[in-house]
């Protein structure tokens, strides 16, 4: 939402209030994350140690849709330079090593570029939403 929000501020030609609205709620929605941030790695702390296993599920789980998307953009060796295919499989060897960082207890947090990754979001929202009561 704040991309968007920036997007609107540099070509949506705002007027002052405008401007000074859209800059408040990035500002709201940069703290909302940073406090979402912290939540998440305390909690990944707790169960870091109370339940090392359930992490390393998690993330292999992650890592598994990273290595299908890698591997299906690696059966295709004739990609164009700056294709869509071949941004796709370097977004997806990023957001796997990313992963492994998770893995090692070196970051928290990986982004899923959801215009490269559509699939990897929409099987995670999937997998999120039917485990919900």
């Amino acid at each position: 939402m704040a991309g968007n929000l920036c997007d609107y501020l540099d070509h949506g030609n705002p007027n002052e209030h405008q401007q000074q609205q859209a800059l408040a709620e990035i500002a709201e929605y940069e703290k909302q994350s940073a406090e979402s941030q912290l939540q998440l790695h305390e909690a990944l702390v707790d169960l870091r140690t109370a339940a090392p296993r359930v992490v390393k599920e998690w993330v292999r789980w992650h890592i598994g849709i990273c290595n299908r998307i890698v591997a299906e953009g690696e059966a295709d060796p004739d990609q164009e330079p700056g294709s869509d295919p071949a941004v796709r499989l370097y977004v997806a060897r990023e957001t796997l090593a990313e992963w492994q960082k998770v893995l090692e207890g070196n970051l928290d947090f990986v982004s899923i570029n959801e215009y490269y990754l559509s699939d990897y979001d929409e099987q995670v929202t999937a997998a999120v939403e039917g485990s919900k009561p």
